[in-house]
């Protein structure tokens, strides 16, 4: 079992507001906890059963949950500087038709609360994010070195996560939730499978409940050779679930408002009167300079997206954070 993603019911109803986790972060805050509220690079999410996950820009830090009646906080032993796995298992896998033998390297989740103690240890464990999950030291899929970030040195504009990750820590009192996820099976219009509905970010405006679907302008969903894009029918399958369930979603962020002023992580407004049926679809632009050709015929493509059942935003990238 992924640590980071625990095993869970599937229902709104399992966010439960007297949890021992949530009265004990409000009542007897620890110290690794106040350190986490007081740095102004991280960021908390409430999860429908009873956990929480600490982000820095995408890249999850920590989980944090009650278990065994005590807090639990774990981390990748990667985030920890071991990089060693604990096991190599050997699976046998389909590539072009042919069955090979590929190697699995299986790791661990370890307890963080000692190395969360200190600014030091924090620290720590934000540059080694930096350089696994980021890969700030990598190249980007093009054979690029990867730009650094306009508002943070250590991150680049190439990775929706940590645009994100910039939205979520530039707009506290806008972007209530993100990396939504729901189980909820659906079939594509190409006979594909999903078996969860997952969205980028979840915003309160005036009361009213929206969710986004961010993207870069570089991803290729949002265009199609032939056929509509695929991200239509995303857009389309997120506007079905947001119908069926929107009663069920306004409780759910009403409670999980309310969860978050307890312990520390809002301070705004808690009643939500509305639910927008239309997702938004909000496309980044991370074009520079001059385009060429090919990137002037996409563009275009993109600013053609259109909807009855979502709203597409475009924003050029330098104009995201203003």
């Amino acid at each position: 079992m992924n640590m980071f993603n625990p095993n869970t019911n599937g229902s709104f109803d399992a966010l439960n507001e007297e949890s021992r986790l949530w009265r004990e972060l409000e009542n007897n805050p620890p110290q690794w906890w106040k350190n986490i509220l007081a740095d102004e690079e991280l960021y908390v999410e409430i999860r429908k059963d009873n956990y929480a996950n600490i982000y820095y820009y995408g890249g999850n830090v920590a989980l944090v949950r009650w278990t065994g009646g005590k807090l639990k906080v774990e981390t990748h032993q990667k985030y920890l500087g071991d990089k060693t796995p604990v096991k190599v298992v050997i699976k046998k896998v389909k590539e072009e038709g042919i069955e090979i033998e590929k190697e699995k390297k299986v790791y661990e989740y370890r307890d963080c609360m000692e190395k969360l103690q200190t600014k030091e240890g924090l620290e720590e464990m934000k540059r080694c994010i930096r350089d696994i999950y980021h890969d700030i030291h990598g190249e980007n899929k093009h054979g690029e070195i990867r730009e650094e970030r306009d508002w943070n040195k250590h991150l680049y504009t190439s990775s929706e996560k940590t645009i994100q990750g910039a939205l979520k820590l530039r707009f506290p009192d806008k972007y209530i939730d993100s990396e939504f996820a729901y189980q909820w099976p659906y079939i594509d219009k190409q006979g594909k499978t999903h078996t969860t509905i997952r969205i980028d970010l979840v915003e309160l405006k005036e009361k009213i409940l929206v969710f986004t679907e961010l993207k870069l302008i570089t991803d290729p969903r949002l265009t199609s050779g032939k056929g509509e894009p695929e991200i239509i029918n995303q857009m389309e399958a997120y506007a079905e679930f947001i119908q069926k369930y929107a009663e069920e979603l306004k409780d759910y962020y009403a409670k999980l408002l309310r969860i978050k002023r307890r312990i520390g992580l809002w301070d705004g407004e808690t009643q939500i009167e509305h639910l927008s049926l239309k997702p938004v679809l909000l496309i980044v632009n991370t074009y520079k300079g001059e385009l060429s050709g090919g990137r002037e015929i996409r563009k275009k493509a993109i600013e053609g997206l259109k909807s009855a059942k979502f709203e597409t935003i475009i924003v050029d990238y330098p104009d995201l954070c203003k």
